[in-house]
């Protein structure tokens, strides 16, 4: 709530010491007419007696032995008072909260009772026992009580707050309502009371009234930006944009230096259609050094959704994000969600960079790891940064596949074809979970085999077939292999047929399949088809061989 609650009552002994000449008043079966005493009068003097004597020392004993865990001590003690007298306020009291205490709630109501009704003047008797109301849950008992002691004490504002609290557990808003009306007689319009009714006539479901009681706020203080800005978010809950643009405007006059302002304004062009506009007040709000990288960060992936950050609004979004990352203040800690941004744009380079960043700062978390290794294979790092970040993320976590299939493409590339097979191999020995890397590690070992004339190869392109048979790539590196071992030339044939069925003009495609049909014997043919393979101009060194065996076909 706005204000700080009682809790349950629970108050030292001193204070009990303290105040005992005037609960210990209390212990006698004759009640006395009790009269309202200034501040400043000397405490009525009381008639001692042996039997009162004994009533305050046994309950000082019992008080004190509760204090420090003794429980059990402190009940016994209670019951010989209240057996010689029921009614005795101070024992009652004493007992309810040991009882209380000790989950016994109904016992503890009997004995709050007694005492509140022993002295109703007492405000700790009956915020005792409002609250052991609301532990029972009997909230509308609550709310009785707390009136009790309004009545008792109608210049004290917290008991007011107190009352409001009870109705709104016992779901009472017309009370509730009408009791903060009553502090507003006294006090006038205050924050504290305004935002209440505000929350509670909300919570009702009546935003119209919660927002008069916003209006009214804005109205005694127009110029405190807090309450322009609380009334204009009710007024874009409901579809009131116009209104809602009036509070940011006073918003942005009172005070211009509002961190949120320029996102709260950027919310309202988007609702009323103008991105552009939108954009233009975000990125105000996302230069505004009193607002933390973290919060920016929170803001923008709560304005755009996924699809607009990374689709139809994504050329705003980046921007945002790029003046955003520019002011950060620590960018170790916003460095992956950044690469994460900047990987999805397909600027690998860049986001290389930033998931080095984040791995700098804590090399812990295998995902940054992943992201790093696919944002260099995409931008076709240097094979000794694939080697050596490859080699650190599998000492980290050896039972991740990633990092050996990007040691195995290094050592490709550096024509260790070996090696790059005994890496790869690790890849398949883990398994591929929901096939991830399946392909790609086969396609490896395929090509690798193939280099070191190793008939597994054949194997690897078989496998490959049975994923995906329709793989040109897959048909002409098969076909090609087939055509140099001399082996199987019917079936490399219909397979590099199929390849130029997809794609006619490709060079490689048309040179496999001239290669092969020069190794069946029809020269002629393959001539032709290995002629127009040099009329591109992606022709290798291969292409140009095979065309000084078979021109003379031409």
């Amino acid at each position: 709530m706005l204000l700080n609650h009682y809790s349950s009552c629970r108050w030292t002994s001193l204070l009990f010491a303290l105040s005992l000449f005037v609960v210990l008043s209390s212990c006698t079966s004759t009640k006395k007419a009790q009269q309202k005493a200034s501040p400043y009068a000397r405490a009525p003097q009381v008639e001692t007696t042996d039997e009162r004597l004994k009533f305050e020392s046994m309950i000082i004993d019992a008080t004190m032995k509760a204090e420090v865990g003794k429980r059990d001590e402190a009940m016994a003690l209670l019951r010989q008072v209240l057996a010689l007298d029921s009614n005795c306020a101070a024992a009652n009291y004493e007992m309810s909260r040991l009882l209380s205490a000790s989950g016994s709630t109904i016992n503890a109501l009997v004995h709050a009772r007694k005492a509140f009704d022993a002295d109703r003047s007492n405000v700790w008797y009956g915020m005792n026992l409002a609250n052991i109301y609301r532990y029972a849950n009997m909230n509308e008992w609550s709310a009785k009580t707390w009136q009790a002691i309004v009545n008792a004490h109608p210049d004290v504002i917290e008991y007011y707050m107190e009352l409001t609290s009870a109705y709104n557990r016992a779901h009472d808003t017309k009370n509730a309502i009408a009791t903060l009306n009553r502090v507003e007689k006294k006090i006038g319009v205050t924050e504290a009371v305004s935002v209440e009714k505000a929350r509670i006539w909300s919570l009702a479901g009546n935003e119209s009234k919660a927002m008069a009681e916003m209006e009214a706020l804005v109205k005694t203080m127009p110029n405190d930006s807090r309450y322009n800005s609380i009334l204009a978010e009710s007024y874009m809950s409901t579809g009131q944009y116009e209104k809602a643009k009036q509070c940011y405007d006073r918003v942005l006059a009172t005070n211009p230096d509002d961190e949120y302002v320029h996102i709260s304004l950027a919310e309202y062009y988007k609702a009323v259609g103008q991105p552009r506009k939108a954009y233009e007040e975000l990125r105000v709000g996302m230069q505004q050094k009193n607002l933390s990288t973290t919060n920016k960060l929170k803001v923008l992936t709560n304005f755009y959704t996924s699809d607009e950050f990374y689709g139809i609004h994504s050329r705003y979004a980046f921007d945002l994000l790029d003046v955003a990352m520019k002011a950060a203040d620590d960018s170790t800690s916003y460095a992956a969600f950044y690469g994460d941004a900047l990987m999805r744009q397909r600027k690998y380079v860049e986001a290389a960079h930033q998931f080095a960043l984040a791995l700098s700062a804590d090399s812990s978390k295998y995902e940054i790891w992943e992201a790093l290794l696919i944002s260099e294979l995409s931008y076709g790092a240097d094979n000794s940064i694939l080697a050596s970040h490859g080699s650190r993320a599998s000492a980290l976590f050896p039972l991740h596949q990633l990092p050996y299939y990007v040691q195995a493409v290094a050592l490709y590339e550096q024509k260790r074809y070996g090696d790059a097979v005994e890496m790869a191999q690790k890849c398949e020995n883990l398994g591929f979970e929901k096939d991830y890397l399946k392909v790609e590690t086969y396609e490896l070992m395929a090509m690798c085999y193939n280099q070191l004339d190793n008939p597994l190869c054949y194997e690897y392109y078989e496998k490959l077939l049975a994923i995906n048979p329709d793989d040109v790539n897959t048909m002409n590196s098969y076909a090609y292999r087939l055509a140099v071992d001399n082996k199987e030339l019917e079936r490399a044939e219909k397979m590099s047929k199929r390849t130029l069925q997809k794609e006619p003009d490709n060079a490689y495609y048309l040179d496999t399949y001239g290669w092969i049909l020069y190794k069946m014997g029809r020269n002629k043919e393959a001539a032709q088809y290995i002629k127009r393979a040099m009329s591109r101009s992606e022709t290798s060194e291969e292409v140009k061989e095979h065309w000084e065996a078979v021109k003379q076909y031409e």
